[in-house]
């Protein structure tokens, strides 16, 4: 069963290239949907309802810093292993 959940959870997160944006643009950082949405010129709403979605999946962790709500990846590694695949497709 969590074999077909962790299936499911790579599709989704990899059907959808913003995803990959926000996660790689997070990396080690801990920023806000502000800075995101800054760093790729797109809508912060659009970032904020992304992020809230990869932190139901548990990639993507999130915390209040003074007025605002900051995110992080809870595993680096995530962001590691989406640019080798990248990188082993592009030089194919």
């Amino acid at each position: 069963m969590m074999h077909s959940n962790s299936n499911e959870l790579i599709a989704g997160l990899f059907s959808d290239s913003l995803n990959i944006q926000i996660i790689c643009s997070i990396y080690e950082n801990e920023v806000s949907a502000q800075m995101i949405a800054n760093i790729l010129s797109l809508d912060e709403e659009d970032i904020s309802r992304h992020l809230e979605i990869l932190s139901s999946q548990f990639l993507v962790s999130k915390k209040q810093r003074g007025k605002e709500m900051v995110y992080s990846l809870i595993n680096p590694k995530v962001c590691d292993s989406i640019l080798m695949l990248r990188d082993a497709v592009e030089h194919k």
